[in-house]
């Protein structure tokens, strides 16, 4: 079936992605020192931005062009389209170095390795959407297994090399980006025999109206993302801005180890988008299959947080003080998931991306609200943190309200349900022994699927029908 053959794709390259995310996360702490950790972290999240600088013009090709048969395309035009976003991007990225060389001091480096990330991020980027909008995720997995591997391969030669920096990590990320650009295009060439080829001549006419209606349709889809990563990156900055970079360092470590548990839901979230609109089954019967099979996977999923609080503190024992937020920020894979799977993939089949900006740019206003309240008022880091799962909670129950609507379906049991079940999750892992919260957590969790397997059994089979496309 097409549909798993393409989860599989994507899913074990995540894992490898995942493999070396988990040496980037849970090893390197464990050679460098706390405020080293902060600085380089303090990269990664300035570098997950950069996509905000090419206007939406990638994620417009994506929204415009996905579930499209690559025999549909014209060559000549998304060649010379292809051109011209890596001469905008190079320009951008210049102009960073350039600040960073004339004005920036103590965080020089960290500027000018963001303005060089521009160029290859970006253009790794374009190459990862048109790949994906011919559901040609094979090339896509290839291609995120050559940065795993690249990235993976120079971290292990850092740790093992006298010299751990910083700055040597934020090189390997770079050179990693680099790679992946190259066997993008080899990718892209396999797929595109004449893509940017002595062979057509570059149609910068049609190239320059495409690129026009690409960032009409992407803005608000960029808008819509960059917001939702500022949702948990305005409280990120909070807490750079009110402790120490040690202290974000911590932060950091505790939210990329969560995210390491995103990678079959980013899996999944990158193939349906493109399946669904090629599928002819219901949106309604689609949404609703998908929906009771997804929740008790996450559910499911959630039960990491048990082996994760046993590990680290003898593993990371620098960072064990900082354990006591998994338990809080756990939930958020549950909100997190359900929105990307559910929400996102079906407001922008159904072309809401403006609905979505507005939606995550509400949340952003209210991230910004409790930031401010939790860090310059309160000055407490517990509930900054805390605010992290209020907001991406806020966020998956307005969209599902909107869409809900939409469809003309009804889930407000299920989602009185989800809530409860989230902050019953936070309470009880808080407050009692880690020994009795996971017999708690399993007594729920057969509760729970005993009574949902009939509805699992039967949302199952549309799942498998939409598997076809």
């Amino acid at each position: 079936m097409k549909l798993i053959k393409n989860i599989s794709y994507t899913f074990f390259s995540n894992i490898l992605s995942m493999l070396t995310s988990s040496v980037v996360v849970l090893i390197i702490p464990k050679f460098i020192g706390v405020h080293e950790y902060g600085l380089w972290q303090l990269f990664i999240f300035y570098s997950g931005y950069v996509g905000i600088l090419h206007l939406g013009w990638a994620d417009g090709l994506f929204l415009r062009r996905g579930g499209q048969s690559d025999t549909d395309v014209d060559v000549a035009s998304i060649s010379a389209e292809t051109v011209m976003f890596i001469i905008f991007n190079l320009l951008i990225g210049l102009l960073i170095v350039s600040f960073g060389v004339l004005v920036a001091n103590a965080y020089l480096y960290i500027v000018i390795a963001l303005g060089i990330t521009v160029i290859v991020a970006n253009t790794r980027t374009w190459i990862t959407m048109i790949l994906q909008s011919f559901g040609n995720f094979r090339g896509y997995a290839i291609n995120l297994s050559v940065q795993s591997l690249v990235y993976l391969m120079l971290i292990i030669g850092i740790l093992v090399s006298e010299k751990k920096d910083y700055r040597m990590m934020i090189a390997a990320f770079v050179i990693s980006q680099l790679f992946t650009c190259v066997s993008g295009f080899i990718q892209l060439k396999k797929e595109l025999p004449n893509f940017i080829s002595k062979k057509i001549k570059l149609d910068f006419k049609v190239a320059c109206t495409e690129a026009f209606k690409n960032i009409d349709a992407g803005f608000k889809l960029m808008i819509a993302n960059s917001t939702a990563l500022l949702i948990i990156g305005v409280i990120r900055f909070g807490i750079q801005q009110e402790w120490s970079v040690s202290i974000f360092g911590k932060v950091s470590l505790v939210l990329s180890i969560t995210n390491l548990a995103m990678v079959f839901i980013n899996a999944v979230s990158l193939v349906l988008f493109p399946t669904i609109r090629r599928s002819n089954q219901l949106s309604t019967e689609v949404y609703r299959g998908i929906r009771e099979v997804l929740m008790p996977s996450l559910y499911i999923l959630m039960m990491v947080y048990f082996p994760i609080v046993m590990i680290i503190p003898i593993w990371l024992p620098k960072y064990a003080d900082t354990l006591q937020y998994v338990s809080i920020l756990m939930p958020m894979m549950v909100y997190q998931g359900k929105f990307e799977i559910l929400s996102n993939t079906f407001m922008k089949n159904f072309r809401m991306e403006a609905i979505l900006m507005v939606i995550n740019i509400i949340t952003l206003c209210a991230s910004v609200v409790l930031t401010i309240v939790s860090t310059l008022w309160l000055h407490d880091l517990l509930i900054t943190i805390f605010s992290i799962i209020l907001v991406m909670g806020f966020r998956s129950l307005l969209a599902e309200i909107i869409l809900s609507r939409k469809l003309k379906l009804n889930f407000v049991k299920s989602t009185i349900f989800e809530n409860v079940f989230v902050f019953s999750f936070v309470f009880y892992t808080w407050r009692f022994s880690m020994l009795l919260s996971f017999f708690v957590y399993i007594l729920i969790m057969s509760g729970y699927l005993l009574v949902k397997r009939r509805d699992i059994q039967e949302n199952l089979v549309i799942v498998e029908k939409l598997a076809d496309f």
